[in-house]
């Protein structure tokens, strides 16, 4: 295995500050010897804790499935700009000669939005290393996967709904976006899919669709609908009609033709209050990177481990630029379901 500056580093650094000699700058209890067979253990164990950081599967979070990820803007990015374009043009039977043709123009306006840097760390203490090797057994690897997950956890929080304390806007809070109130069941007593029939629950998702197909001109069709998990299951678990035992989920994917949803999901929280008025929400768009993406300049990477207080610590770090909304024609939010 090629070892990176991740292990090379630590254990030069290992072998720097525990050696026979005494050094007046280093604790007396790091005066230990260390010899061949120890400076193995420890190089292995440190390839171990690399390996661990960049093949271990985690358990699915969503936002990388359902939002587009470009890395395209490179580390050390300060901003990022983007245009938003809008078509405008208009044609029209001219006579010959004519000095009064219509315009056909693009508007763009420029959006910038500030890269962010996300951090976290973990570290092993000497006493962890002494006993790791005296029993022969792998560094806990725990520290490792809550490293890694903490970072993970704030990209997807970014990605959804932002994060206030730095002015970062969620694809779910983003303004641009219609927003459109759910419509009253057919008894005026309610908008909740709770109380709508599998008829009410199907108009509520065509409305999604041909509100952003009439909207584009027919230029963008929603391909993905997001809901919160109690809705889904409202879909998944609902016969079309008391007469079908395929239920609305299965008919809505069948429909492609009608609908054109080739992927219909759940978040597990983002979606059930971020509605207006604190309500839950639907969420339909085009998933496309064209659309919408998430600039990410800096994907997660270790730094070698420093020597601190008898503790190496290992610095975690990744930059986010959150999610770039180019056409929020293309997508629609239906709140209070």
């Amino acid at each position: 295995m090629n070892k990176s500056r991740f292990v090379t580093d630590a254990v030069a650094m290992i072998r720097q500050n525990i050696t026979r000699d005494v050094d007046p700058n280093i604790p007396a209890a790091l005066q230990a010897r260390m010899d061949a067979g120890e400076s193995v253990f420890l190089e292995r164990q440190l390839e171990a804790v690399e390996s661990r950081l960049y093949e271990k599967k985690l358990r699915e979070l969503k936002y990388r499935a359902l939002i587009p990820i470009s890395n395209r803007d490179g580390p050390g990015a300060q901003t990022i700009t983007y245009y938003l374009y809008t078509k405008v043009g208009l044609a029209k039977v001219i006579a010959n000669p004519a000095d009064d043709l219509p315009r056909s123009d693009v508007y763009a306006s420029r959006h910038t939005q500030a890269v962010h840097v996300i951090g976290t760390s973990f570290g092993y203490s000497t006493q962890d290393l002494r006993r790791a090797m005296f029993a022969g057994v792998p560094l806990e690897m725990q520290k490792v996967d809550a490293a890694r997950r903490a970072v993970r956890e704030k990209e997807n929080g970014i990605a959804w709904t932002g994060d206030a304390s730095h002015a970062i806007v969620g694809l779910l809070g983003n303004t641009n976006i219609t927003n459109t109130q759910a419509p009253l069941n057919a008894g005026a007593s309610s908008r909740l899919w709770s109380a709508k029939t599998a008829d009410e629950i199907l108009a509520d998702v065509m409305l999604m669709i041909t509100t952003i197909r009439t909207l584009t001109k027919g230029v963008h069709q929603a391909n993905t609908l997001l809901l919160p998990i109690t809705q889904y299951n409202k879909l998944a678990g609902t016969p079309r009609s008391t007469f079908s035992d395929t239920t609305i989920l299965k008919f809505i994917m069948a429909e492609n033709n009608v609908y054109g949803l080739n992927m219909v999901d759940w978040l597990p929280g983002e979606l059930d209050a971020s509605g207006t008025g604190a309500s839950a929400q639907a969420f339909a768009y085009e998933r496309d990177p064209e659309v919408l993406e998430l600039r990410i300049p800096l994907e997660m990477v270790t730094h070698p481990p420093q020597f601190r207080n008898l503790e190496f610590v290992v610095p975690v770090e990744a930059e986010n630029g959150g999610v770039v909304v180019r056409y929020p024609i293309a997508c629609m939010k239906l709140y209070g379901i």
